[in-house]
Formats: C-alpha cells, structure tokens, sequence
C-alpha cells in the first residue's frame, strides 16, 4: 500500500498542472467513495471470518458434552467392559486435545486417522454391548450419544477447511491498494506528501486484513479457538479414573 501510495503521489505531481480545481475536488470524493468500499468489504469479509470461529468455539462446546455425556452413560456398562470402554474414551479426549495443538497441515489427517481408530474401537464395544442384549435401553443410549461424539468430529472436520474465499481476500487486497493509490494521486495533486495519514490508514488496514486471514487459518496464526471444555473434560476424566 504505501508502495502503491508513492507511485499514485508521483503520477499526480507530474499531472497537477493539467488538472484544474474542480477535477481536484472530484477526486478527493472519489477518494472517500473508494475508501467508503473498501470499509465495506473489509468489515463484510470480517463478519464472514468471525462466523467460522464462532462456529468452531461452539463445536469445541457441543462436542466435549456429547463426550461427557457418552462417558456417564457408559458407566451403566457391565463390569469390566465400562472400565475399558472409558479408558478408550479418555484416549480419544487426549487425541482430540492434540488435534487441535497441530500447526502443521502434514500432521493433521495423522491425528486424525488416530482418532478415528479409537471411534472404531469404542463403536465395537458399545454395538457388541448392544447386539448381547437388542432391547437394553442404556445400550441404546449410549449408541445415541456416541453417533452423535463422532458426528461432532466429523463436523468439526469439515468446518476446520471451511474458509473465507480467497477471491474475496485479493478483492479487498486489491481495492486497499487502489485506494492507496488514489489517496497518493490526491496528495501528488497538492504537491506534498503527508506520510503520517498514509501510514496510519496502511497499517489499520493491514492489521485488519491480518486479523481476518488469521480467523479464518485455525491451524496456525495467534487467535485460535480455546480448547478448555475439552480439557475441562480430560481433567475430569483424569480424576475419576
């Protein structure tokens, strides 16, 4: 942007005596209809990236309760079987803790793959619990909420890869810098740079374009979805057992 600044700043100085002032005046409202748009999107793609985290804050919450809640109901087990069914569960509440500690995109479907192994193992137990005895009712409602922990998971999936579009991104990359550009040409006009306001008004948008790729990339980046439900769950597992 202040690249684009510099280059608009001298195309106006080379063209300030062929442009008269009425044309000046028309240009600095063209400056603020270019900014006005580009406030606009920016606060349009931040609405689209703060719905994806919300989104996946409350999967975290949904998620660590269908666990909890699979977890009591598998204490109705038959001895030994809940005592094996829970340390399963207690190695899927760790794999899904280290899940969502990979910044690295190699590593993700391997974390993954681990969880899937332990729904494999945990599904086995309770359909085994539940063939034994077809009409036993806390079979079934175990099956219920461990159909809906793997749901959650695979949910919880699909929203990870769900992003903001990357046209929308280099849109508004692209209007910030005609505007940068547009805002040099104004002061090119005037024949003096003000450095002060064009690098005030590049770093606030940056940091904002910053701040909604950051939302939208949960595997890497300073703001990421708190995981505490689930380590709430992990401790409170970790007690009882």
């Amino acid at each position: 942007m202040l690249a684009c600044s510099e280059a608009g700043f001298r195309a106006g100085r080379r063209t300030r005596g062929s442009v008269d002032e009425s044309m000046r005046s028309r240009i600095t409202i063209f400056e603020g209809a270019m900014l006005g748009v580009l406030g606009l999107l920016l606060a349009f793609t931040m609405s689209m990236g703060a719905a994806r985290f919300d989104m996946r804050r409350q999967l975290v919450i949904e998620e660590s309760n269908a666990i909890g809640t699979t977890w009591l109901r598998s204490k109705m087990l038959p001895a030994p079987e809940n005592a094996e069914f829970a340390r399963l569960l207690h190695q899927y509440v760790d794999a899904r803790v280290q899940f969502a500690t990979v910044r690295s995109l190699h590593e993700l479907p391997l974390r993954r793959e681990a969880a899937a192994g332990l729904q494999d193992a945990l599904w086995s137990h309770a359909t085994a619990f539940a063939t034994r005895d077809p009409r036993s009712v806390p079979a079934g409602l175990l099956l219920q909420t461990l159909n809906q922990m793997i749901d959650l998971e695979a949910t919880r999936w699909a929203t990870f890869w769900s992003h903001v579009p990357q046209t929308i991104i280099w849109v508004n990359v692209l209007i910030a810098m005609l505007a940068a550009t547009l805002l040099g040409y104004g002061f090119g006009l005037i024949g003096r740079r003000h450095m002060i306001s064009t690098m005030m008004l590049a770093l606030s948008i940056s940091s904002v374009l910053t701040v909604i790729v950051d939302l939208d990339r949960p595997w890497q980046g300073y703001i990421r979805v708190s995981q505490q439900p689930m380590i709430d769950l992990q401790r409170q597992m970790e007690k009882a057992r």
